[in-house]
């Protein structure tokens, strides 16, 4: 019986110390990228948006330069959870779209469900020659406001090209804001996207713009 006990107990450590390991395991695969949690819902709502070819790597980069895909932070702004929504764009974007329910951006099915649409809509707004030019005004359009892109295409002789040419055009920005909201499409595209090239179509990475 005392073997018994022995060995019960040893196969019961031994259990204990396989779970542990397993959930180190898994807590260790989330902590150098919290974004790779997010992989199946993000690819399941954009490609159900965007398609098949949705540029899942580049809105992933996108949460990553928004939030590092920290679900809870707050900004100094008060940009609100993964998407970084400030409280009136989540509010106009659940208006824009009735099937997201009330503006919830600390939830991170929301984030990405109300990033993937907003993103959209932004895609349908702008203009470009191909998807990374057309992409980089969207992106920019999320960080500092469609008007602005709109503005400056408008201004441009050659609208249709974003990087190196209508990207330089400011349209009404504060200095500052138009430094870092230029620059904001080329950390997306150019240096986070990279980080995510396995998780779908890419944009921009063939050459560099």
């Amino acid at each position: 019986m005392g073997n018994f006990l022995r060995l019960l107990a040893a196969w019961t450590i031994g259990i204990a110390i396989a779970v542990v390991l397993l959930i180190a395991g898994c807590l260790s695969a989330f902590a150098g990228d919290l974004c790779s949690q997010y992989r199946r819902t993000l690819m399941r709502e954009a490609q159900a948006v965007m398609g098949l070819g949705a540029p899942i790597p580049a809105l992933a980069g996108q949460m990553r330069q928004e939030s590092s895909c920290d679900a809870d932070v707050t900004a100094w702004d008060n940009g609100r959870g993964l998407a970084q929504f400030m409280d009136a764009t989540s509010e106009h974007v659940s208006r824009m779209y009735p099937e997201l329910g009330a503006p919830d951006p600390y939830n991170p099915t929301w984030a990405i469900r109300a990033l993937v649409r907003y993103d959209d809509w932004l895609y349908d707004h702008v203009k470009g020659t191909d998807d990374c030019e057309r992409w980089g005004a969207a992106f920019k359009g999320y960080n500092a406001g469609l008007g602005y892109v709109q503005r400056a295409q408008r201004q441009s002789p050659t609208p249709g090209k974003w990087f190196n040419a209508t990207e330089n055009i400011n349209a009404g920005q504060s200095e500052k804001n138009f430094i870092y909201s230029r620059r904001y499409s080329h950390l997306i595209l150019f240096k986070h996207q990279r980080l995510y090239e396995d998780w779908g179509v890419t944009l921009c990475l063939e050459d560099a713009r």
